[in-house]
């Protein structure tokens, strides 16, 4: 179960129904089929010329959730498309929504169609660009986080909810359904957690929410970067690294053809990320760095297991969300969930002390620690103050 599960991409000439020019009279053909794909999942069409050449990309949700996604994403491009510190360079990475149409059987969506090819087909022809084809993608989403970004100490409860206890409460969901007996390894995550990121000064900023190679476009196997679609999981206030540390990690389980559960605690394991996933990390904020000044940035306060594991966990929490019902639910906790709560009991503990002991990748010379940082330029966390 992936970020896309049960979504299918078809490409159609179809008969003519205009909408800004083109054809889209697919959507009462699909919308006359039985439907056959899960509840709560999207079918996505690209639409064709009458010469061939991609025209635009319509979206069928049939469930509550699909429909849910399909309206997030619509919001959210209303509100980027608005938002005063992106300029319009930025801007043209994003999809334009040309119509939509919520039915009593189905909610629909046509949007502009971005040139060139998925990250993630780029990456199956030339893993060995991984590095490379990163720094395009975490450059491209760069400009989000670091012009809507606010400054914020992890110092209430309000925060931690948002951020740890509520995904845990997911993960725990997962745990009783599937393999209770691990419920006591959530509870331990949950404490590591905490524990490591109270006093962390922290950016957050507006998030992509599932920044993953499949909805990244790019121009070829050299990039650069021509899109970013699928912003159905966006939400400001998050914390920024997420979706870094997502892109990364996504990348190499396509490089590595492994599942993210098995990456994951791979890297735990490690102590941290792989060489070239950190170059690739460093080069992104050598630059945004100019941008911030002289303050901190987030890779100098925290243990690289942390940002792991917590992007992992939203991750994983997003997907059971969404895809609860999946009839390989088991398959998908196997491979993506068991590993890392394996991983995680096998560690001593994830804090300051192990990172200022030099323990592991994550304190090698310039790598994250989970140390707290000077925090004069922070701004104490006000109640919901991140939302944004």
């Amino acid at each position: 179960m992936s970020s896309r599960q049960g979504r299918s991409t078809r490409s159609s000439s179809s008969a003519r129904v205009d909408v800004n020019g083109l054809p889209i009279g697919l959507i009462d053909i699909e919308l006359s089929t039985a439907p056959t794909e899960l509840v709560g999942d999207t079918t996505v069409f690209v639409l064709r010329s009458e010469q061939g050449r991609p025209a635009a990309v319509l979206k069928v949700a049939r469930g509550l959730l699909g429909a849910a996604d399909l309206r997030t994403h619509r919001r959210v491009l209303a509100e980027l498309a608005i938002h005063p510190g992106l300029d319009e360079k930025w801007r043209e990475l994003l999809p334009r929504i040309l119509a939509f149409d919520e039915r009593t059987d189905a909610t629909v969506s046509v949007e502009s169609h971005l040139p060139g090819m998925d990250l993630a087909e780029a990456l199956a022809r030339h893993p060995d660009r991984v590095e490379e084809l990163t720094v395009a993608a975490l450059r491209a989403i760069a400009p989000l986080h670091r012009r809507t970004a606010t400054f914020v100490v992890v110092d209430n409860v309000c925060l931690l909810r948002r951020w740890v206890i509520e995904p845990l409460e997911d993960l725990a969901d997962m745990c009783r359904r599937i393999e209770p007996r691990r419920v006591s390894e959530v509870d331990r995550l949950g404490t590591m957690l905490r524990q490591a990121l109270v006093g962390w000064r922290m950016a957050v900023s507006w998030t992509h929410g599932d920044y993953t190679p499949g909805n990244v476009r790019v121009a070829g196997v050299r990039g650069p970067v021509t899109g970013i679609v699928d912003w159905g999981g966006a939400r400001p206030g998050q914390p920024a690294l997420i979706d870094e540390y997502l892109m990364i990690l996504t990348a190499s389980c396509l490089v590595e053809g492994a599942d993210l559960g098995t990456v994951v605690a791979a890297r735990l394991r490690a102590g941290g990320l792989l060489d070239r996933e950190r170059n690739a990390l460093r080069a992104v904020r050598a630059r945004a760095d100019a941008d911030f000044g002289d303050r901190k940035r987030i890779d100098e306060c925290i243990d690289e297991r942390v940002a792991i594991l917590l992007t992992w966990l939203h991750h994983v929490a997003d997907l059971w969300r969404k895809c609860a019902t999946h009839p390989n639910h088991h398959i998908w906790w196997a491979t993506n969930v068991a590993p890392v709560l394996d991983a995680v009991a096998a560690q001593h503990g994830i804090d300051g002390s192990s990172a200022r002991g030099g323990a592991g990748r994550g304190t090698a010379s310039g790598a994250p620690m989970a140390t707290s940082p000077p925090v004069e330029d922070a701004a104490p966390a006000q109640g919901n103050q991140a939302d944004g």
